[in-house]
């Protein structure tokens, strides 16, 4: 029997092992999915039908232009119609109930970091500029909140980021109305400002993050290689809207140059092996991005409503993987996108794209 008949059955029977309350989680995408679209009386397609395109154009990696049924000219049109803030309560109820299946304690580890996606195309005031992206130095960022348990990671929520957002402004709607408060909040050292870490003490929310090596930082790690200072220390983060105490961290590393100091604040007074290990948990985030990249669909649209809807959605795909990884165990993405394509009678029928779209 070929291979590609054995990998077949072998996913069928996978899905024939899944309890039928995670077969409900699959199917869940669809019926949360087709509510974003409204339709109109005299329309061929309903609701079903590009909810069910739009799922299938995440897990296939491929662009609305290579849909026959509905039309791409369809498709995206009925996507520019969609009501963005109903996709987010959409999608904030859907993700919610899977993070409720995990199993979360009521405070996890969490995350925030960004993530920037190339653009290739004239630039927009909602872009940002990034000389690290390959091809172009335009990118579309976005900030993303993640539970870092268990070594899983579940993105809690996924906001675009401009140029006109502050770091303070996008901790403080990252954070908004989340489900619990973290135990610890492991940020990426963009967030390293006065303004952060008020408001993070105004909320009562510990914290951990890389210091910038500045000059009065560098003084200070130079004196810890001579052993003239402990390796936790008081200090105060300083700028234009006033001061903050913070306990600074260092931690010396063996790197292939040698040994190197590296610094890291927190309001806790964390033992500089205990605060390796911490934030070790985000960067399991890096292997998240390139999972999820996995379930992003293609597109060369200029809308940025559209681009992120097709990121949050993968978001959410992704976050479904997880779940469904927790019951079956070691599970690929591939044998999870063939799993959801036969939920979505995909299999069976031939399937409505006819092969690669244009790049992201």
């Amino acid at each position: 029997m070929g291979g590609g008949w054995t990998d077949f059955f072998q996913e069928v029977k996978l899905l024939e092992e899944l309890p039928p309350v995670h077969q409900k989680n699959c199917l869940q995408g669809i019926k949360s999915t087709r509510g974003i679209f409204r339709v109109a009386r005299n329309s061929t397609y309903k609701t079903e039908v590009p909810a069910k395109s739009l799922i299938l154009l995440c897990i296939t990696n491929i662009s609305a232009e290579w849909s026959s049924a509905p039309s791409p000219d369809t498709l995206l049109r009925r996507l520019r119609r969609v009501d963005e803030q109903d996709f987010i309560q959409m999608w904030w109820k859907t993700n919610i109930g899977l993070l409720r299946k995990l199993g979360v304690r009521r405070k996890p580890l969490m995350a925030l970091d960004f993530r920037t996606l190339p653009y290739y195309g004239a630039d927009q005031p909602s872009l940002v500029s990034d000389s690290r992206l390959p091809g172009t130095r335009f990118g579309i960022r976005f900030a993303m909140l993640s539970v870092v348990e268990a070594g899983r990671t579940f993105t809690l929520r996924v906001e675009q980021v401009t140029p006109f957002h502050s770091v303070v402004d996008v901790l403080e709607r990252m954070l908004d109305r989340i489900p619990f408060k973290p135990r610890l909040l492991l940020l990426d050292r963009g967030f390293y400002a006065v303004e952060v870490i008020l408001a993070l003490k105004s909320r009562g929310m510990h914290f951990l993050m890389p210091a910038p090596r500045t000059a009065s930082i560098k003084r200070l790690c130079e004196a810890f290689e001579r052993g003239e200072i402990p390796a936790v220390v008081d200090y105060t983060v300083r700028g234009r809207k006033g001061s903050a105490r913070v306990k600074l961290i260092f931690i010396r590393k063996k790197t292939a140059e040698g040994w190197k100091t590296y610094a890291f604040i927190s309001d806790l007074p964390l033992d500089p092996t205990v605060a390796v290990k911490l934030y070790r948990c985000r960067w399991r985030i890096e292997t998240n991005n390139r999972e999820l990249k996995k379930f992003v669909a293609r597109t060369t649209s200029t809308e940025m409503k559209i681009r992120r809807i097709y990121y949050s959605l993968a978001a959410l795909l992704y976050n479904l993987w997880i779940v469904m990884r927790v019951v079956l165990g070691e599970l690929r993405s591939y044998g999870f996108k063939r799993i959801l394509d036969i939920l979505l009678n995909a299999v069976a029928q031939p399937s409505p794209f006819g092969g690669p779209g244009p790049p992201v």
